[in-house]
């Protein structure tokens, strides 16, 4: 290779690694789509994901927003380059779009109001680097589940989160109740989960000690009492004596 021929191609490696750095990885992927709303929509919206990449880092992130009578986004940045967003138009809906994503293979979910969450599996590969997602908030596919801990002195917590119809988790490697779940203390002797969508969750029943008050912030120590599987059925209120 005579000197020239090493000037245009130290040049063109040059060229390449700068438009590298201005539109950021080829690889990086997009997950975006929408939530329509069945029946009357809901106060609020959060919309996320995690995902388990190709070389197995966990990654996850989500946005969220009260919805009114007027446009409005909200993104989170605290994962960057990853970004997840939410824009909300009345006259258009409701739109998500979750970007910088390496391949792997991603849990996509949203959860409106308190208890309804509606979720979908999605796998971005170098051929497939972007996918389009419709998720739901449907009046119509709700249930009510009302979880007994009995009368006690301690406080509870508990945690819920999506199953997969086979009743096992629907990402395997992910921490799928820490990441897509939802916590809710247990006032009494009981909790009424209202408003679920119908399938299978899973519930962690958690002891919890706390320490502080609302006014100055607080903070609770969770002991892990144990885990059930609940089915959620459409028009039906079900109860389950968890200890």
């Amino acid at each position: 290779m005579n000197s020239w021929s090493k000037v245009r191609r130290s040049v063109r490696l040059a060229a390449m690694a700068l438009l590298a750095v201005l539109c950021g990885s080829s690889w990086a992927g997009t997950i975006s789509g929408t939530v329509a709303f069945k029946g009357k929509r809901p106060a609020n919206v959060k919309a996320g994901y995690l995902g388990v990449t190709a070389n197995g880092d966990k990654l996850h992130n989500h946005a969220g927003m009260t919805l009114g009578d007027f446009r409005g986004s909200v993104k989170s940045t605290t994962f960057g380059p990853r970004n997840a967003e939410v824009q909300w138009d009345p006259k258009v809906g409701l739109r998500f779009r979750h970007t910088e994503l390496p391949p792997g293979r991603y849990l996509v979910w949203t959860r409106c109001d308190e208890h309804y969450m509606d979720w979908r599996i999605v796998n971005l590969s170098h051929d497939r680097p972007s996918a389009t997602v419709a998720l739901t908030f449907d009046r119509a596919a709700q249930g009510d589940v009302k979880l007994t801990v009995g009368r006690s002195a301690r406080s509870y917590n508990v945690r819920i989160s999506p199953l997969a119809p086979n009743g096992k988790p629907p990402l395997a490697g992910a921490d799928v109740p820490m990441y897509a779940g939802w916590d809710a203390d247990v006032k009494g002797a009981s909790i009424l989960l209202g408003g679920m969508r119908r399938g299978k969750y899973q519930v962690e029943l958690r002891s919890q000690v706390k320490s502080g008050s609302d006014a100055t912030g607080w903070s609770a120590i969770l002991t892990d009492v144990g885990r059930w599987s609940v089915d959620v059925i459409f028009g039906k209120h079900r109860e389950y004596r968890l200890r």
